[in-house]
């Protein structure tokens, strides 16, 4: 079994990862713990001091799905130090305890020279990762998540209620906009975490790989 460590793991793609992550050994960095498991080492930690957090093990696999909205952050400086800086960090607590594989959550349309303060900063963050010698980087860029938060966005809810009314129009080039479950994204980074090398997936490929995965179960 991997010893695997997680960011992120009371969010929405979070949450789902940590369960189909079964016993699999797991360290989770975290605000407030979850579930007890036997298997799941809740790490109550100030994200601001995780630079500070001493593992107890070496980490073989790592997995980030840390972000926020500006909404709920409160600020665009707020916003970056959450989506940019906490995963950094992050990345730099795993490495430093002896892992080269990561797959972490971006954003469909991530770049760094966007007009939009969301794409750009995980446009930066996708680049600043790039700048390490992973054996193993994937980063999945997904697009609307479809799920129920603990803390629910005011504006993913609205967003769920149109999307129902828009969906049968987003074939051919607008397929890349179709609406993900998160627990699709969490399956697919599951699959995606038995590859290496550095690799951006798209939606479209996150959509594949969990259709895949099905297909091959019901042969």
């Amino acid at each position: 079994m991997a010893t695997i460590a997680l960011a992120g793991a009371t969010g929405l793609i979070g949450r789902a990862l940590v369960d189909l992550l079964g016993d699999h050994e797991l360290y989770l960095p975290c605000r407030q713990p979850g579930r007890p498991h036997s298997q799941r080492h809740w790490l109550p930690t100030d994200f601001d001091r995780l630079d500070e957090l001493t593992l107890p093990n070496n980490i073989d696999q790592a997995f980030c799905c840390l972000g926020t909205t500006r909404r709920q952050a409160g600020s665009a400086a707020a916003f970056r130090h959450v989506d940019l800086d906490y995963v950094l960090t992050f990345a730099r607590l795993v490495w430093r305890h002896g892992c080269r594989r990561l797959v972490v959550v971006s954003s469909l349309g991530a770049n760094a020279h966007a007009p939009s303060l969301y794409l750009k900063t995980k446009g930066e963050m996708e680049q600043a990762l790039q700048t390490y010698a992973w054996e193993q980087l994937i980063i999945v860029r997904p697009a609307m998540l479809l799920g129920e938060r603990s803390t629910p966005r005011r504006s993913e809810q609205l967003s769920q209620l149109i999307y129902p009314l828009i969906a049968p129009l987003l074939r051919g080039r607008l397929a890349r906009y179709r609406a993900i479950e998160a627990e699709q994204v969490a399956r697919a980074m599951l699959m995606l975490s038995e590859e290496s090398g550095v690799q951006i997936v798209e939606n479209e490929r996150l959509h594949q790989c969990v259709q895949v995965r099905s297909e091959e179960i019901t042969r």
